[in-house]
């Protein structure tokens, strides 16, 4: 007699329909459609559960149970303008709140600090070094000391400066003043730009660079000082933004903070920029596009403050090549809304996420980590799995979108080099978070990051052993120097200058070792992350220099005076792959699609 599918044991038939319903690939998100499809790109086919009801109550959670979800880095041409403005908006707020922050820490109480020191344990101290930097190069506004409790003081620098960078000179001056809205949140200021500072403050650390520690304290932070201190909390963000006296409660600030992985709504956005004083205009700038210097100069100024000349949108003068930033959300934050338009139980169906980090991607995408902990938590059967590419995201082939004209059009090798410090915080941040992500009273074996090199394995290896792995030996020959007490010809400030120089996060040395040594879960790569350098011979190096401890500490007389910097691998400046950064039109291009 014969068997029907529906009489054969629960566990075969399980069987059975998982190997149905499992595609190679597993399922992509399919940011046009906002769905999810087959690897394949075909649509996904859930015919079978339709069949029957016996056979749908068997198979309606395995098509998500048995399949990866994939998630790449998003880029909408209809999202553009709101990924680019909501960037500004949200790292404009982290300026206004930091500063907010340092100019009221006097205020924090040892009892706060105790209470923040349980999540943050190092932030008091890095609160501290950064509020001591801060008033030493920054035209603050007021002392140390806080103002009087009915005082009104005056805006801080660091915040104007911002601000003039990010609005104020393109409204004034020219469109070419924009640098795309893509990568503004690492535009924060550390020095003035229109004044000499010392060498060393020159290669300060912002104590939030190499982890997001101080970031994530902020807002806590600045509650427990606006609770306990109304009126002087009130004056500083009234300082800050004076369109708010007699309109806006102090209050209202805290509303107007998003969550690093938020892909917020243009309502919302507008919303903030409002409040914040950002001009509408600001909205233009991502879809308009960027030309050459030259071209810049042949148009001039802006007609009116807030207004460009139509020679942008419609050129009649010449050009070679015009680009158009592409500003996209992370693959975090992509993953996060579309399971958050799930019903829950349909989220806890799902097993495993892959998230492709591919591209940059907007508001400090290495901390979005943090937004899947609650998934995580409502889901003790999920694993994530985030792949970051090194070359694409950490290196950064450009900062701005006058870099990637640059990067396309001109010979310039210089335009290549990779910075250390940029390329040693930002690794730093990345990998830190993961470990505290996975330390977020989750198992750390549901949530992994993988730092991938693509095609350029030996260029990240080198990257690894000539920056990173020097990077620490440096901090360790600088501490052994510090130790031996040979300090006779640095005075104080110089010691705590070359001391902030050459700081090294808590936690970044030991993140390397688990990479070298493949000791770790949460923290993996895919090519060879190279091998310790011995501090020895740095503090040797030191013994033989004839030119002063201060001479030899600053301008890095250990390194090989005749070595080229690293650079960024030279297919990042063939067309396709600056295409993966900004829409490129020629101008043949550009008059063929006006006929």
């Amino acid at each position: 007699m014969s068997t029907g599918l529906t009489d054969l044991p629960l566990e075969i038939r399980q069987q059975i329909f998982g190997d149905y319903f499992r595609v190679p690939g597993g399922y992509v998100y399919d940011g046009k459609s906002d769905k999810l499809r087959n690897a394949d790109n075909t649509p996904i086919d859930l015919s079978l559960i339709y069949t029957c009801r016996s056979i749908a109550n068997d198979c309606k959670h395995l098509p998500l149970a048995v399949n990866t979800l994939h998630f790449s880095t998003l880029y909408r041409e209809d999202w553009r303008s709101l990924a680019g403005c909501f960037n500004l908006a949200a790292t404009y707020y982290k300026v206004l709140q930091q500063d907010l922050v340092l100019h009221l820490a006097p205020l924090i109480t040892p009892e706060m600090h105790a209470e923040l020191a349980t999540e943050f344990p190092g932030f008091k101290a890095k609160l501290e070094a950064e509020r001591e930097y801060h008033f030493h190069v920054w035209r603050t506004g007021d002392g140390p000391d806080p103002a009087g409790e009915n005082m009104q003081p005056a805006p801080c620098e660091f915040v104007q400066e911002f601000y003039l960078k990010g609005v104020t000179i393109i409204t004034d001056e020219s469109l070419f003043e924009y640098r795309g809205y893509g990568g503004v949140h690492r535009w924060i200021p550390t020095y003035p730009i229109d004044r000499d500072v010392d060498r060393i403050d020159y290669e300060y650390q912002r104590r939030d660079c190499a982890s997001s520690e101080i970031d994530r304290c902020l807002t806590r932070c600045l509650r427990l000082i606006a609770d306990q201190n109304p009126t002087k909390f009130n004056n500083r963000v009234h300082a800050s933004l004076p369109h708010w006296v007699n309109k806006y409660p102090a209050e209202e600030f805290f509303n107007l903070r998003f969550d690093d992985w938020a892909i917020p709504t243009r309502s919302q956005v507008e919303h903030a920029i409002r409040l914040l004083g950002i001009p509408d205009f600001v909205w233009k700038l991502p879809d308009m596009w960027q030309y050459s210097i030259d071209f810049h100069d042949a148009v001039g100024g802006n007609p009116s403050p807030g207004h460009f000349s139509e020679q942008y949108d419609h050129p009649t003068l010449d050009f070679t090549f015009r680009l158009r930033e592409k500003i996209r959300f992370s693959a975090v934050a992509v993953a996060i809304r579309f399971l958050n338009f799930l019903l829950s139980h349909q989220r806890t169906q799902i097993r495993a996420l892959n998230l492709h980090e591919d591209l940059p991607s907007v508001n400090r995408p290495a901390v979005h980590g943090h937004g899947l902990v609650p998934l995580l938590q409502e889901n003790p059967l999920l694993q994530v799995q985030r792949h970051i590419s090194i070359v694409d995201c950490i290196m950064r082939p450009c900062n701005d979108i006058l870099d990637v004209d640059e990067l396309f059009t001109t010979g310039d090798r210089n335009l290549g080099i990779i910075y250390d410090e940029e390329f040693a915080q930002e690794l730093s941040v990345w990998l830190l978070d993961s470990l505290v992500v996975a330390d977020s009273g989750i198992s750390a074996e549901w949530y992994s990051l993988v730092v991938e090199s693509g095609s350029c394995t030996d260029h990240c290896t080198e990257a690894f052993d000539r920056i990173v792995h020097d990077k620490i030996a440096v901090h360790h020959a600088w501490n052994q120097y510090l130790e031996s007490g040979l300090l006779t010809d640095l005075s104080a400030g110089q010691v705590k200058g070359l001391s902030r120089k050459f700081y090294l996060e808590q936690g970044f040395e030991d993140a390397i070792m688990h990479l070298v040594h493949q000791t770790s879960n949460v923290l993996r790569c895919n090519f060879s992350p190279g091998l310790p350098r011995d501090p020895q011979r740095i503090v040797d190096g030191m013994k033989g220099h004839h030119d002063g401890a201060w001479d030899y500490w600053t301008y890095c007389h250990w390194q090989d005076p005749d070595e080229e910097p690293l650079r960024l691998p030279g297919h990042l400046k063939d067309r396709e792959a600056v295409a993966r950064l900004a829409d490129i039109q020629s101008q043949e291009e550009y008059l063929q699609s006006q006929r």
